[in-house]
């Protein structure tokens, strides 16, 4: 439930779109903001090292495949994830009608199952996750488990081509930043390489029963001024 509480932080952000019969989830070590990485590095190189090298991302994939299945129409085509952990999607066509049908088809599991396998990343990092769709917008919202609100907010929206991620609720400008990591690197292990592009970092009101600091800092990221 978002409001203006806590530490927040926007951005927009570039998720490649999937393709249709062929989604490659095969990557290095997470290519994410050197800052963030060196902050989850110093913070906790247990949870670093475990996304990175230790993480088993095929059952992973194949429940993401699963629930976006349970979701999306499929049109008569079947999917199954490979050896090398890539979506494809096979079906039969007659005319060039029905390949552009199984071709949208394709893409709509394609792109839920991206959004699936964010859900399961949040789910790893305990938040409680749901994904809706209306239109051509795709939305995931996920709250910390087992916490009342304020508690640690993402969400993930897709407008047409137009990604955005937003974190908020987080206590301390550390914490954000930590969580932040943590979900890209995640998020990366299981093949969503997701590009943070210019983002805002702000401080709202204060947490029920806290003070807000006497005094304010301005900061810089990414090309904006920002005060907290």
């Amino acid at each position: 439930m978002p409001c203006n509480i806590g530490f927040k932080s926007y951005a927009k952000i570039e998720i490649p779109v999937p393709e249709p019969q062929v989604f490659s989830v095969k990557s290095e070590a997470p290519d994410i903001d050197a800052e963030l990485l060196k902050k989850l590095g110093i913070e906790d190189p247990v949870f670093l090292k475990w996304a990175i090298n230790d993480l088993d991302v095929k059952p992973l994939l194949q429940e993401a495949l699963k629930r976006a299945l349970a979701a999306v129409d499929t049109g008569g085509l079947y999917f199954t994830i490979d050896a090398n952990g890539m979506l494809e999607a096979k079906g039969r066509f007659a005319t060039p009608r029905e390949k552009k049908l199984l071709s949208e088809k394709a893409l709509a599991v394609s792109d839920r199952w991206q959004f699936e396998i964010l859900g399961i990343v949040a789910e790893i990092l305990n938040y409680s996750v749901t994904i809706s769709q209306r239109g051509d917008e795709m939305k995931l919202e996920a709250e910390e488990a087992g916490k009342s609100h304020p508690c640690d907010y993402i969400k993930v929206t897709r407008r047409g081509g137009v990604s955005e991620i937003t974190f908020e609720h987080f206590k301390s400008r550390t914490t954000l930043d930590l969580a932040t990591a943590k979900f890209l690197a995640l998020a990366h292990a299981l093949g969503v390489k997701i590009a943070l592009g210019n983002h805002e970092v702000s401080e709202g009101d204060p947490f029920p029963g806290e003070e807000m600091h006497s005094h304010r800092h301005g900061h810089h990221h990414g090309g904006h001024d920002n005060e907290h």
